[in-house]
């Protein structure tokens, strides 16, 4: 967008004649396109356009080039190529099944959309430092000019990546020969890449340490076995490990439903306090009423026993007299 609007203060882009939805090559990202005549548009797909000077059709782009916008018109543009030939591409060629049409701002492109152009100056723009880039994207962008390459990078993201990389409680200045280390080291790295030769020597060794660490395991249970000593507890630290880790994924929650009912779980046990007190009494009164009840029945009991003896000794008083 800077870019465009530096273009039109020097006159070479004119005011903006459309707005259109768009989409890039893999469709997940949608934008808006503002497109004036001179705005440089990068394709996504392979084009098909009707020349002008020769009436017929062709191909005019593939995925990665960039075009001109020579006009906008109702049905479609007007697209120019580096070597100033001309064709007309309608909008149904440009959209997706979606109706999204399939171009962005051609003045910055990747390092892989750009491997196959030649241009006169080239910027290689690296805004999140150099970290990212290999000595092979490195070779690939800085070899796309005929006669001067600038290099633009990051410093505040090249400061951070040599702070990762210092122990802590490393104070050192970084200056700028620090910065200019880190983007060599960076742009110098080069993958290997892996052959068929390799990748079975890789395999080998991955079954051959794949066997020893079975042999290192079984060792001290057979060892165990011919002794005989107790099987390895191994399994019970797994099952209380589990069971911990259960326990601290669910206690929380636990606690915090019991934080919620804890008004009503306190409101029913001052009930059944209650409840209970009021069953204590009654048992209380009732045993008084048993206990009043059995001294009557023993006092009674007592009155009869002293009015029969009495009546005996009555009696026998009244035979001896007769006599």
């Amino acid at each position: 967008m800077a870019i465009r609007e530096w273009l039109r203060a020097a006159g070479e882009l004119g005011v903006d004649r459309i707005a259109l939805a768009a989409t890039d090559g893999t469709g997940e990202r949608q934008y808006s396109l503002a497109l004036a005549e001179g705005d440089r548009v990068r394709l996504f797909t392979r084009l098909t356009a009707s020349f002008q000077d020769t009436g017929t059709h062709g191909n005019i782009g593939r995925n990665g080039s960039v075009l001109e916008v020579a006009a906008i018109q109702d049905d479609g543009l007007m697209l120019r190529t580096q070597a100033g030939r001309e064709g007309f591409v309608p909008w149904q060629s440009l959209r997706d099944d979606k109706g999204r049409v399939q171009l962005a701002y051609g003045e910055a492109l990747t390092t892989y959309t750009s491997q196959g152009s030649t241009v006169t100056e080239h910027i290689h723009a690296m805004p999140s430092g150099s970290r990212m880039v290999t000595a092979f994207g490195a070779y690939t962008s800085g070899s796309r000019h005929r006669e001067q390459s600038f290099i633009v990078i990051s410093e505040a993201a090249e400061r951070s990546e040599i702070a990762g990389r210092r122990p802590l409680g490393d104070r050192r200045e970084i200056g700028p020969a620090d910065i200019l280390a880190n983007v060599t080291r960076n742009l110098s790295r080069q993958h290997e890449k892996e052959s068929a030769l390799f990748m079975m020597h890789r395999a080998a060794n991955l079954r051959r340490g794949t066997i020893r660490a079975v042999q290192a395991a079984l060792e001290p249970m057979e060892k165990r076995a011919a002794a005989p000593e107790p099987q390895s507890e191994l399994a019970n630290r797994l099952q209380e490990r589990r069971l911990i880790r259960a326990l601290a994924e669910r206690l929380p929650g636990l606690a915090e439903r019991l934080r919620r009912h804890g008004d009503t779980i306190a409101q029913v046990a001052r009930q059944a306090a209650t409840l209970v007190e009021r069953m204590a009494e009654i048992a209380r009164r009732r045993r008084a009423n048993y206990r009043a009840q059995e001294n009557y029945w023993k006092s009674v009991s007592k009155r009869a026993s002293r009015g029969a003896s009495d009546k005996a000794q009555a009696q026998s008083e009244r035979r001896s007299r007769r006599r």
